[in-house]
């Protein structure tokens, strides 16, 4: 190899240093303008709105969901989560419309307990007795009332995962 070819470190470094060269002007600009810019406007207070909450689960063990889950959401209120609403999917797995929406949602922190193991022995489903998933709970926190916020899970008889959707 001769002398003057380039090694793959060096023409590592040399892109590095060329991307960084590239990068370090737009970032002073936009310094330079955030420096000149009045500062934004604080955050409003959340308050209680139009925003909603609707509900998805879709059962991975059957590959749909097959059947109605029972669903409880509940509120954080002086330290103890408190019943809001009871409910119970619709075939699809989905809520049938909001579960709370309009002044009846607040910010603050929830829960949903799912009924899983209701679920699976409704269904018939085999599985080991206790077993290992009976009651899920799903928190998750609500700051602006104004939103809507869909919380979608995905669940089987040994495991879940629940995010917010769209």
């Amino acid at each position: 190899m001769s002398t003057h070819e380039p090694t793959r470190r060096n023409f590592l470094a040399a892109g590095l240093a060329i991307g960084t060269a590239t990068l370090l002007p737009a970032q002073q600009a936009q310094a330079a303008d955030a420096a000149t810019k009045p500062a934004a406007a604080p955050a409003q207070a959340a308050t209680p709105g139009p925003g909603r909450i609707t509900f998805h689960a879709i059962d991975t063990h059957h590959g749909a969901t097959v059947g109605t889950l029972r669903v409880d959401l509940l509120r954080l209120e002086g330290g103890q989560y408190r019943l809001v609403k009871s409910f119970d999917t619709v075939k699809n797995g989905r809520s049938d419309g909001a579960v709370i929406e309009g002044e009846a949602l607040t910010p603050g922190l929830y829960e949903m307990l799912l009924h899983v193991d209701d679920y699976f022995g409704k269904l018939g489903t085999q599985l080991p007795s206790p077993t290992f998933l009976s009651k899920v709970p799903l928190r998750f926190g609500i700051h602006d009332a104004g939103q809507r916020y869909h919380i979608a899970v995905l669940f089987n008889p040994w495991s879940y995962s629940y995010y917010r959707g769209s």
